[in-house]
């Protein structure tokens, strides 16, 4: 969207004004919600219930952006610019999802953003579609007849994946499932140190005005619901970090006794990193990743939780990686690139920029990279594979190929008694959490051992 000098003078106090900059960025320039959200929130002086708005209807114009097209299509003739298309799904978004909105409030002031950044002609044609939109009852999802296609629309999720889940699902679950990814994630953090710490750090929050729950997931975790983490006394000491509960289960799944030589192969932003690091006393982390900037974030991080004399970072591809000794690795961690499927709620721009194609080059390099992973931990060792994605083919039936191709390798199922929900575990020892189940990120996890010569 370019946007106009007069746009931004006029409008620069409209919040509806933020929240079509905001949407655009992720709608039509595929940026990344949490970044762009993040950015905004960090920078923008607005008070802290405009922030709340601004960030609900943005997240949840993306989320339900196939439910919001559903609707608004009958009312659409012909092309739109796509910045007055994400106007428009943030408008009716408003209408449809959040209550006490007016709705000549949203016809107004979607009219005059038009007339502004762009023109008399536009500003008339979203008034006339917002109109026509609220003088007619919302159309039912019962008008799609095909079941699998109903549910893709109602829960804004694209038709492939649905049917792709549906396959692997049984239908209770999928709905379940579909219905969670457009719930509001919350904010989880991991503490830095042991799990015993965890009881009087979240004392120390509740006294600064949080509200903290103990997560069900990690023994390591926290759930907050309200508050200003980052501006706590207990964040800037360095006594937790922000960390999906999910990957909270990755770092202890090593069976680190603390004087391990480990590599992390894709380490940033951080939060697993920093969590095995702090599992360590003499022993030492080497943590490469291929974005300087994303390893200059856990660089901070680290330095913030005291953890940077435990590790050294590496600018670097993994898969070109050899250390400068010949000493192989004691423990490897691979949390590998992959499509991001389990991601949808958190970023749910992910489910609408995927496809099969993408998964099949991900399966890929996901397998050089275990292949090249294996060759670097010594006989005996342990390797722990993990992914934010819920597809089969970059989890399960990865692995069965690799196991067929290494005779050296063995999974090490993973215990009940390591982790707290024992119904993660799938029925071949690894573990794979699914989003509706905890209200976390969709999550798999293996472990394998190389075998002794």
């Amino acid at each position: 969207m370019k946007i106009k000098q007069r746009s931004q003078t006029k409008l620069k106090n409209n919040l509806r004004w933020d929240m079509l900059v905001l949407l655009d960025q992720i709608d039509n320039q595929n940026q990344y919600s949490n970044l762009v959200m993040d950015n905004y929130l960090a920078s923008s002086d607005r008070s802290s219930q405009d922030k709340n708005l601004i960030v609900k209807v943005v997240y949840g114009s993306v989320q339900r952006r196939l439910t919001l097209d559903f609707y608004l299509k009958d009312f659409i003739k012909g092309k739109l610019e796509d910045w007055v298309h994400s106007l428009l799904r943030l408008s009716i978004y408003q209408a449809i999802y959040l209550d006490r909105v007016p709705q000549h409030a949203i016809v107004n002031e979607a009219v005059e953003i038009a007339k502004l950044n762009g023109h008399q002609g536009i500003a008339k044609l979203v008034n006339a579609i917002l109109r026509n939109f609220f003088r007619q009852e919302l159309k039912s999802l019962t008008v799609i007849t095909d079941p699998l296609e109903r549910l893709s629309i109602e829960h804004s999720v694209p038709l492939w994946l649905v049917k792709y889940f549906h396959q692997h699902l049984p239908e209770t679950d999928l709905k379940n499932f579909l219905s969670s990814l457009n719930q509001v994630p919350h904010l989880s953090a991991r503490i830095n140190g042991p799990a015993a710490m965890r009881t009087p750090i979240m004392d120390q929050l509740k006294a600064q005005e949080l509200t903290v729950t103990n997560s069900q997931v990690s023994p390591f975790g926290l759930k907050i619901t309200s508050g200003d983490v980052f501006n706590s006394q207990a964040y800037q000491e360095g006594l937790f970090t922000i960390q999906d509960e999910s990957s909270m289960l990755v770092a202890p799944l090593g069976k680190l006794t603390g004087s391990e030589n480990v590599l992390d192969a894709c380490a940033a932003p951080g939060g697993k990193a920093t969590h095995i690091a702090s599992l360590l006393t003499d022993g030492h982390l080497t943590a490469l990743d291929i974005s300087d900037r994303k390893l200059n974030i856990l660089k901070d991080h680290a330095e913030r939780l005291s953890l940077s004399d435990k590790m050294d970072l590496l600018v670097t591809d993994a898969l070109d990686f050899q250390p400068l000794s010949q000493i192989a690795f004691d423990v490897i961690y691979l949390d590998a690139p992959c499509s991001g499927i389990g991601l949808m709620r958190r970023k749910p721009e992910i489910k609408y920029q995927k496809t099969p194609d993408d998964i099949q080059e991900l399966v890929k390099l996901q397998k050089q990279l275990f292949n090249h992973m294996l060759s670097l931990l010594k006989a005996g060792g342990r390797l722990i594979y993990s992914t934010c994605t819920l597809t089969y083919e970059e989890n399960e039936y990865l692995i069965e190929e690799i196991l067929k191709e290494n005779s050296d390798l063995q999974v090490e199922s993973i215990q009940a008694e390591e982790v707290l929900p024992d119904n993660v575990i799938t029925s071949q020892g690894y573990l794979r959490i699914w989003p509706q189940q905890y209200d976390t990120d969709g999550f798999f996890i293996s472990r394998f051992l190389k075998k002794l010569d």
